[in-house]
This record gives structure tokens, C-alpha cells and sequence, in this order.
């Protein structure tokens, strides 16, 4: 089902602005499921996606009295939307692998010109951190990465033992992930939703 137009946003912006849950309502049900198919697409929980969009509109509520200075609420609410989704994928960069995280967005997606661009600045950024490894850690994330081998032709390439393989790259990836969280994540971040929204 489509979502219902809104004739005169900023109009009723205002009567939000003024407390009207009326007028509130009809903006959730125009943009809700936008901020949801970002929230998805970026977490692959519809759970998760759920409560951020509760929790999106929620603050956009609380904090109403701002809305009668806002002159486009799109852009006031990307902003919002923006701000908590980048707090709560920060929070989920423990839980999951962040690289790859990053990779698997790219690559599922179609190959517009700003993701590829986005895409390039990122392995530069990987290849940054690479250059910081340690040198038995760099090496194996470059044999596994670049080269292709696994564990096991790693371990005879380098006279090492399959669990130190294992321990280079865990520690490898873990520096990594974290210079890009320090670098390039809230860049990324804002770009992809910029880009998933104007979809």
C-alpha cells in the first residue's frame, strides 16, 4: 500500500510543532517506512529496524517544539535518522565483522557511480591500515586477502602453525576494523543512507 500524500508539509510540520497528534501521525505514515528500509538494509534485522524507526519518530516528537524552525522536515528527519542509526550500528560493530559488514553492503547492491567511488575510498582506507599491521600479521592477512590461501598454505608459506595463522588474522582484522571506525565510519555511514534514502 502506498503511503498517502501529504498536500502541505510544512503546514503540517507546524500543527506538529503545536502538538497536534493528528498531523504527527499522517508524517509517520508517510515516512516511516523510508527510515525503515534504510534501518533494514543496514542491519538485516526487521526487529532492530522496528524500534528504530519507534525510536526516530519518538524523538521527533519529544522534541517538537524545534519543528516550527524547520523549513524542510525531509532533511530535518534524515538528520535525526541519520544520528541514531550511526549510534546503534556503532554499538553493533562488536557484534558483527565490520569489514565485511562493509563489503557485503557493496557488493549486494547495484554498482552506482557514488558507490563505487565509496567502495574505492574504503580499500584505500583498508590498505592504510594494512601498512600499520605489525609484520607477521600483515603478512598473513595479505597472503589470505590478496593471494587467496587459506589457513593451511599460509601456515607452511610462513613456517608457522595453523592457530598462530588463525591469531595473526583475527588480530589483523580487529586493527583494521578499528581504523576504520576511528577514519572513515561516520563518512561512510551518512553516505550510504544518503544514498539507500534518495532511493
Amino acid at each position: 500500500m502506498l503511503a498517502p500524500s501529504i498536500d502541505n508539509e510544512r503546514e503540517l510540520v507546524l500543527l506538529v510543532a503545536a502538538g497536534d497528534e493528528k498531523a504527527f501521525r499522517r508524517l509517520f505514515d508517510f515516512y516511516w517506512r523510508r527510515i525503515y528500509s534504510v534501518a533494514f538494509v543496514l542491519t538485516k534485522s526487521s526487529v532492530l529496524s522496528e524500534e528504530i524507526v519507534q525510536d526516530v519518530f519518538l524523538k521527533i516528537w519529544l522534541n517538537k517544539d524545534k519543528l516550527s524552525s524547520v523549513l524542510k522536515f525531509e532533511g530535518y528527519l534524515f538528520v535525526v535518522a541519520r544520528n541514531h542509526i550511526y549510534n546503534v550500528l556503532r554499538q553493533k560493530t562488536v557484534e558483527q565483522p565490520f569489514i565485511e559488514h562493509l563489503e557485503q553492503h557493496f557488493f549486494e547492491t547495484t554498482a552506482l557511480p557514488e558507490q563505487e567511488m565509496l567502495l574505492k575510498e574504503t580499500k584505500q582506507l583498508v590498505d592504510s591500515a594494512v601498512k600499520l599491521l605489525p609484520g607477521q600479521q600483515r603478512a598473513v592477512y595479505e597472503l589470505s586477502r590478496i593471494d587467496g590461501l587459506d589457513h593451511s598454505r599460509i601456515a607452511e608459506e610462513l613456517n608457522i602453525s595453523k592457530l598462530t595463522v588463525k591469531s595473526h588474522m583475527t588480530k589483523a582484522l580487529q586493527s583494521i576494523r578499528h581504523y576504520l571506525q576511528l577514519h572513515s565510519y561516520e563518512l561512510f555511514l551518512g553516505s550510504c543512507i544518503v544514498s539507500l534514502l534518495l532511493l
